[in-house]
C-alpha cells in the first residue's frame, strides 16, 4: 500500500549483510527474468536454504507472476472484508507500476521497520497484515523504544511462529514470540502465561528494546559494528556474547538467515504482497 514507502531509506537503519544476501538468493531476484529467478529458486530449495529463505522466495513468486502453491503450506482462506480492500488498492498501483512496487519492496525489507502495518483503506480501519486482536499490543510493543517499530514485532512473529499463539519451539520456548522461557519469567513474573499472546508480545518489545540498548552500547564502545536493528535481532536470536565476541552480526547461518529472514517480512507487514496469513508460513524458524 501507500504507506510502506513509509521508511524505507536504506542509511543507518539498512544492513550491508541483507543486501548481500538479498542480491545473492533474495529479493534481488525481483529484478531478474522468470527463467533466471526459478534457477535461483531451485538453487535455494536444493541447496537446503529455501527453509530458511522461504519469504525471499515467496517475494519473487510475487513480483513475477508465479504460482504459489508448489510451495504447500498455504495459509489458504477466504481474504477478510478489511484485507480484500487493502488487495484492491494495492492491486492498482501495482498494475500501474510494477517496477515501482519492486523498488519500494527492495527499501522495506532493507529499512528500518519503522513503518506503518498496513490498514484497511476504508473508514473502519483494520489491519490488513495481523490479527486485528493483536493489533494493539504489536503497537504497543513497537514503541517502548526507537529503535523497534510494530512492523518490526509483527514481523519477528511470522518469522518465529506464523502467529500460532501456542507454539513451542525446539529450544523450549513457548509462545507467539517465542522469547525465552528464563527472560519471559523475568520480564513477565512467574504467575504470566507465555502462551496468552499479549503476554508474549509484551515481553518480546521490552526484550527487543533491551537488547537494543545492550547492542548500541556495544557499537558506542567500537566492540561491534552494523545497524543497531541488525545486532539486536542476532542478538535476540544467538545471544548478546555471540555478538559481542563477533563483532557484529556473526558470519553464521544461523545469525545471518533469522535477520534475513525477519527482515524480509517486513513487506508484507506493510502491505507488499497477499496478507501474510496467506503465504506459505514455517513456524520455528529460529532453532531449526
Amino acid at each position: 500500500m501507500t504507506d510502506a514507502a513509509e521508511s524505507g531509506g536504506t542509511g543507518s537503519g539498512g544492513s550491508a549483510a541483507v543486501a548481500a544476501t538479498a542480491a545473492a538468493g533474495g529479493c534481488g531476484c525481483l529484478a531478474l527474468p522468470v527463467g533466471v529467478g526459478m534457477l535461483v529458486v531451485v538453487l535455494l530449495v536444493v541447496g537446503g536454504l529455501g527453509v530458511l529463505l522461504l519469504p525471499v522466495v515467496v517475494l519473487f513468486l510475487l513480483f513475477n507472476g508465479l504460482p504459489l502453491g508448489d510451495l504447500g503450506g498455504g495459509g489458504g482462506g477466504d481474504l477478510t472484508a478489511a484485507e480484500q480492500r487493502c488487495e484492491d488498492v494495492e492491486r492498482l498501483f501495482g498494475d500501474s507500476d510494477p517496477g515501482a512496487v519492486a523498488e519500494r519492496t527492495r527499501q522495506v525489507v532493507l529499512g528500518d521497520g519503522k513503518g506503518r502495518l498496513e490498514r484497511d483503506p476504508s473508514d473502519a480501519g483494520e489491519p490488513c497484515t495481523v490479527p486485528a486482536d493483536l493489533l494493539e499490543p504489536i503497537e504497543a510493543a513497537g514503541q517502548v523504544c526507537d529503535v523497534i517499530g510494530p512492523v518490526v514485532i509483527a514481523a519477528q512473529i511470522q518469522y518465529e511462529s506464523g502467529f500460532t499463539a501456542d507454539f513451542t519451539g525446539p529450544d523450549g520456548a513457548r509462545g507467539i514470540s517465542q522469547v525465552p522461557p528464563e527472560v519471559f519469567t523475568a520480564l513477565r513474573g512467574e504467575e504470566a502465561d507465555p502462551l496468552d499472546p499479549e503476554e508474549s508480545i509484551a515481553a518480546q518489545g521490552a526484550y527487543l528494546c533491551d537488547l537494543a540498548e545492550q547492542t548500541q552500547a556495544l557499537v558506542d564502545a567500537g566492540q561491534a559494528a552494523g545497524p543497531v536493528l541488525d545486532l539486536t535481532l542476532s542478538a535476540y536470536k544467538t545471544g548478546l556474547d555471540a555478538v559481542r565476541e563477533a563483532g557484529g552480526v556473526p558470519a553464521t547461518e544461523q545469525a545471518q538467515s533469522y535477520v534475513v529472514g525477519v527482515r524480509t517480512w517486513f513487506a508484507p507487514m506493510q502491505g507488499i504482497g497477499p496478507p501474510p496469513r496467506t503465504l506459505p508460513s514455517q513456524p520455528g524458524l529460529r532453532d531449526s
